[in-house]
């Protein structure tokens, strides 16, 4: 039975197609793995001891492998030397190996992990190099951050702090190259770039070391990234200390070998720390976890057992710890699905030549591509974090410390992670916990202590001392030489952009060299596309003048802060304005008007149905409710009045183009300045034919094509840059702008892409904008218009003329005849009908002639006499004889008050004094009962001041009724006509104040008045009752000054305060004192976090001393007089030096305990 299997297995070896197949059991005792390392570098050392730590605490535990012991087969390899590295490597290749962890160079990475393709062998490489992909070499695993990342990171930071060129230095092989190709793509992402590239060798001497950053010196980038391994990069920062390259200014950034080499050293020289102050590096990061501490536990007792007691753990050996155990539990589920590890040989790798490298002993795994499979789904929680494999082979979340180096030491100032690609303080594994947030706005860094011990960021960037001189570009203008042109006696280059050039270069901190260099012929104005076009083509470093920034122009340069505002506007004639005397009846149409006397009507009359029967002002004879009617419709007159201005302003500079509208549907020429960008503007954007533009080159040319217009060989418009057109009408004065402007743009000067003196320039430009200095130079080279005062036939806005008006004087006249014709014929017809009054005369007999005996005239002579009819116009009119009026009230006398009598309208009426009987019903009347109501009450009770002794007896309650109805139906007929009258104040001139503007006001004669000890004269309006004002003590009162029946200030007027109206406050004060600080400003929260606020009205001086004497309750007139008032300043409608009347009304008297 065993023969036979034992023939059985030799011919299937004999039989196989692929040569002789070795196989082992499906569960070994022993599987080999191998690792390719450097030995005498830092990150081979510390992959050394975490290799030993994961075998150990693989096979220990019983839950993997099943008893398979794991083992692994190192080798050491010449990272320095390619080549020799390559053949040690290969030869490791030959043994029987299912895995391999490494190889730890790139150099090496690339040449095995063809080999491994062969061979189906896979590769837990903890390479950085971004070219190394498993798209490329299928069996490559990386198990570290790609350098793709880190460059990543390495852009964010300059991005964050501005910079947008950097110096690079780099080792001269596959890591370095291919690492800065990588940071050169991620700066370009961030619109930042690689200025200057500089490569060494890896066995660079110290002189080619000392040359390379003395050239770096010179460059214009302070900042620069160092791509290296450790030995190189130490002795970098060693010279450059020694160099002066460490100090103020310069900003260092080393990959994460500066981070790998400090954590795994435990003791480094102080001089080398010493000469890496404030550099910047970075690590990749490793979250706190148990297991992440057991490791570092136990790892002094593995570094010394292995030779190793110098080094540390740091993120790399974290890497490679997690690489065997990703290995251990791939094979894991490679047996469990019952895998065997068996290799065959190649006849393709057979050497017949009998050469060294044995190639035919190297084997290939058959099963590899299983194994590959387990691996990459590996999905487990390790020492470095979380271990799984994304599509590319790469780990997931990766994520990197940003360390700066202080002291001794090392600080973390922020993190980045490829989960937003921006630099946090948040612990990454925290932000994959959050949904993702990309605004620019969360990045944040703590403060970083930069080379030179300072806290403030490096500019990055300075002006090289050995640079040449900058070539600028000019254009050399024809027209509008005040922007700038050439000094045709000095040959040097002048105008307001030059000022604008220099002042902005004096404020950098750095000198600038330069040389101006004209373009253009000057005979002609110069195309600004060419200009910006040699800039981009480093033909000039810059370009400075009077450059419209564009958007096609913004795509190929940067451009500075714009120094002036511009826009391309239109310039055409003012047409001479024909003058419409009736113009007062544009505001609306025919139409509108019809519309609005209806609805003046059926507004009016809405109102009076439902106001009628509960308003006494709505009621009375038909002749007074109309009128009302009338007065309730006549607010149209604001907007005729406002239509009408409009109107009459616009008809000053009217121009035959309203807008870009017109030239668009037009087909007339339109002119526009050689060299502008207006001309491709209106092409492209705005669709006009090309044929129809004229290019005009000077100011003379522009006033002669306007003033020919297209039907002569002119234009019908020009289009032009603002500032230019600013210029023009300074001195033709009778053309204008039409419409507004129709792009928005300005000037600036051009660089090229991500020149670092394009944002310093702008940065001082700003500065020369807020100090002033750029409207002194705006000033002194753009001057102000020169068009005479006299100069109206076209533009007269200052001034309505009687042309526009004299249609509505025609009518106001024509009306004003019209009423005297009717007046006259009526007054003559009274005149006619008139019987002069006759004096009692003693009749024969003794009797006399009384009034009604009338004789008619001897002749018409007399009657119709000259004189006796200007006599008649002279006397008043009689009152018309009326219906005697019940005199038993039907509304209690005591419901009247002040407010309902205004003053004195008849003289007389029952025979009383009408002015006295005003002053009795100032205050309302006590209630009468029943009996008193056909008694006369004393004249004490009804009058104020008493009645002249020949004054008729007082009048009874019946008949003050009936007076206080008569006077407030006059006073009514009054208002409504006061009314009707403003509402027609539109059309002649302003009304002075009705009577219905002092309602409420009493009249108080100048005789009634007392005068002060300082000369003031008041009167008291009501007694108070309370406490008296005495000097030095502190009131609370509300006040009005009043001036020709308006009020100007008052304490009582709601303030504005966040949007909202507030109820005015009692001012308060102290009596005697001299006007302070009383005045307060309130200050709210409004709903938007704005603040806002609003002073109490001002008081006259004369209310300080003047409310001495008054009691609580009481009211005060004053009469104010300039010094005591307003002054010359005035308040409000208060004009200069001008008296008024002030009412003050006592509130309170504060008690001490309450100020």
């Amino acid at each position: 039975m065993k023969i036979g299997l034992l023939m059985l297995l030799v011919l299937f070896l004999v039989m196989s197609p692929d040569g002789i197949r070795r196989s082992l059991a499906a569960r070994p005792s022993i599987v080999n793995i191998g690792a390719i390392l450097r030995f005498n570098s830092t990150i081979g050392g510390v992959s050394m001891i975490a290799i030993q730590a994961a075998l150990e605490d693989i096979n220990s535990d019983s839950t993997i492998l099943n008893g398979t012991t794991l083992k692994v087969d190192m080798r050491d390899t010449n990272c320095d030397d390619g080549f020799l590295g390559m053949v040690e490597a290969l030869q490791f290749m030959e043994t029987d190996v299912i895995a391999i962890i490494g190889p730890q160079c790139s150099t090496i990475a690339h040449i095995v992990s063809y080999v491994a393709n062969e061979l189906r062998v896979p590769l837990m490489s903890f390479a950085s190099d971004a070219t190394l992909s498993s798209i490329q070499f299928p069996f490559f695993v990386r198990t570290a951050p790609s350098d793709l990342y880190q460059m990543d990171a390495v852009a964010a930071i300059v991005d964050y702090y501005r910079w947008k060129i950097v110096t690079a230095i780099y080792i001269d092989d596959d890591y370095g190259r291919n690492g800065i190709a990588t940071l050169d793509d991620a700066l370009t992402q961030r619109r930042c770039k690689i200025s200057y590239k500089i490569a060494f060798p890896a066995n660079a001497r110290k002189s080619d070391l000392i040359n390379l950053l003395v050239s770096v010196s010179y460059m214009e980038s302070r900042v620069i990234i160092l791509h290296t391994g450790a030995g190189p990069g130490l002795k970098i920062f060693s010279l450059a200390n020694q160099l002066s390259m460490m100090g103020n200014g310069y900003v260092w950034i080393a990959t994460d070998w500066l981070s790998a080499y400090l954590d795994a050293n435990s003791s480094v020289p102080a001089e080398t720390m010493y000469g890496m102050q404030g550099v910047l590096t970075l690590r990749p990061h490793i979250p706190e976890s148990k297991m992440k501490s057991n490791l570092i536990s136990k790892w002094s007792r593995l570094s010394k057992k292995y030779s190793y007691s110098y080094l540390r753990t740091s993120s790399y050996a974290f890497y490679v710890y997690d690489s065997v155990w990703a290995v251990a539990r791939a094979l894991d589920a490679f047996f469990d699905d019952g895998g065997k590890i068996s290799f065959s040989n190649d006849s393709r790798l057979r050497d017949e030549t009998g050469g060294t490298l044995h190639l035919e002993a190297m084997s290939i795994f058959d099963m590899g591509n299983n194994l590959l499979e387990k691996i990459r789904k590996a999905n487990f929680t390790g020492v470095s974090g979380q271990v799984q494999f994304d599509a590319t082979g790469d780990l997931i979340h990766p994520a990197y410390d940003v360390i700066n180096i202080i002291g001794n030491g090392m600080r973390t100032v922020g993190y980045w992670s490829n989960y937003s690609s921006l630099l946090s303080t948040v612990l990454p594994e925290v932000l994959y916990s959050e949904p993702p947030n990309n605004s620019l706005a969360n990045q944040h860094l703590y403060d970083v202590i930069w080379p030179g011990q300072t806290a403030q960021t490096p500019r990055g960037w300075v002006f090289p001392s050995n640079a040449k001189e900058l070539k600028i570009g000019v254009p050399n203008r024809f027209s509008f030489r005040e922007f700038v042109t050439k000094d045709n006696v000095t040959g040097s280059m002048k105008g307001y952009c030059i000022d604008v050039f220099t002042q902005a270069l004096a404020l950098l901190p750095y000198p600038v060299t330069y040389k101006f260099i004209p373009f253009g012929s000057g005979n002609e104005n110069p195309h600004y596309d060419k200009l910006v076009q040699m800039v981009e083509d480093n033909e000039f470093d810059a370009a400075i003048g009077d450059i419209a920034i564009t958007m096609s122009r913004t795509v190929t340069t940067d451009f500075t802060q714009p120094f002036i505002e511009s826009g391309l506007v239109i310039l055409a004639p003012v047409k001479k304005h024909i003058v419409n005397s009736w113009a007062f009846l544009q505001p609306f149409t025919l139409q509108m008007w019809c519309v609005t006397g209806l609805f003046f009507l059926v507004v009016g009359a809405v109102v009076w149905v439902l106001e009628h029967r509960i308003n006494d002002e709505f009621r009375g004879s038909p002749r007074e409710q109309i009128i009302t009617i009338f007065w309730y419709g006549a607010d149209l007159n604001i907007f005729y009045t406002a239509s009408l201005t409009s109107i009459l302003t616009v008809q000053q500079l009217d121009t035959s183009i309203r807008g870009i509208d017109d030239l668009k549907n037009s087909d007339d020429p339109i002119g526009f300045q050689v060299g502008s960008f207006a001309e491709e503007y209106m092409v492209r954007e705005l669709n006009i034919s090309r044929s129809r533009l004229r290019a005009l080159g000077s100011p003379e040319e522009y006033a002669e094509a306007l003033k020919h217009g297209p039907k002569r060989g002119g234009v019908m418009a020009i289009v032009d840059e603002r500032p230019y057109v600013e210029l023009f009408l300074s001195t033709y004065c009778k053309i204008a702008v039409a419409g507004s402007d129709f792009t928005s743009r300005g000037w600036g000067f051009a660089f090229p892409r991500d020149s670092p003196l394009q944002i310093d320039l702008s940065t001082a430009i700003l500065s020369l904008s807020e100090n002033g200095e750029l409207q002194r130079i705006h000033d002194k080279w753009l001057k102000t218009s020169e068009c005479s005062a006299d100069n109206t036939e076209f533009v007269d806005s200052d001034q309505l003329r009687l042309e526009s008006f004299w249609g509505l004087f025609l009518i106001c006249g024509i009306a004003c005849v019209i009423a005297l014709l009717i007046y006259f014929f009526t007054t003559v017809r009274k005149f006619l009908r008139h019987e002069p009054p006759e004096d009692p005369t003693p009749r024969p007999g003794g009797s006399t002639t009384l009034p009604d005996e009338r004789t008619p005239p001897k002749n018409g002579q007399e009657k119709c006499n000259c004189r006796n009819f200007i006599s008649f116009l002279d006397h008043k009119e009689p009152p018309k004889k009326k219906q005697p009026l019940s005199l038993t009230p039907t509304t209690p006398l005591s419901n009247f008050t002040a407010l309902e009598i205004e003053g004195p309208v008849r003289t007389h009426l029952y025979g009383y004094d009408m002015r006295a009987l005003s002053a009795l019903l100032l205050r309302p009347l006590p209630p009468l009962d029943s009996s008193m109501a056909s008694s006369s009450l004393p004249s004490r009770t009804f009058y104020r001041h008493s009645l002249p002794s020949s004054a008729p007896p007082p009048p009874s309650r019946g008949a003050c009724a009936a007076a206080c109805c008569c006077l407030r139906a006059a006073v009514s007929r009054r208002r409504a006509a006061a009314q009707l009258l403003s509402a027609a104040g539109f059309l002649i001139a302003v009304s002075p104040p009705s009577l219905a503007a002092r309602r409420g006001r009493m009249v108080v004669s100048l005789e009634d008045y007392v005068t002060s000890p300082d000369g003031l004269k008041y009167y008291d309006l009501v007694e108070g009752k309370g406490p008296t004002a005495e000097k030095g003590s502190t009131v609370q009162v509300h006040f009005d000054c009043i001036y020709r029946g308006i009020t100007a200030v008052s304490s009582r007027e709601a303030k504005l305060l966040a949007g909202n109206r507030s109820i005015a406050q009692p001012y308060e004060f102290s009596v005697g004192s001299l006007p302070g600080k009383e005045r307060k400003r309130e200050f709210v929260d409004s709903a938007n976090g704005l603040y806002s606020a609003q002073a109490s009205p001002k008081p006259p001086a004369a209310m300080y001393t003047i409310t001495e004497g008054m009691k609580v309750g009481g009211k005060r007139r004053v009469i104010v007089p300039p010094e005591l008032g307003y002054g010359k300043k005035g308040m409000n409608e208060i004009p200069p030096d001008a008296p008024f009347e002030l009412d003050i009304e006592l509130l309170e008297v504060v008690p001490p305990a309450e100020k």
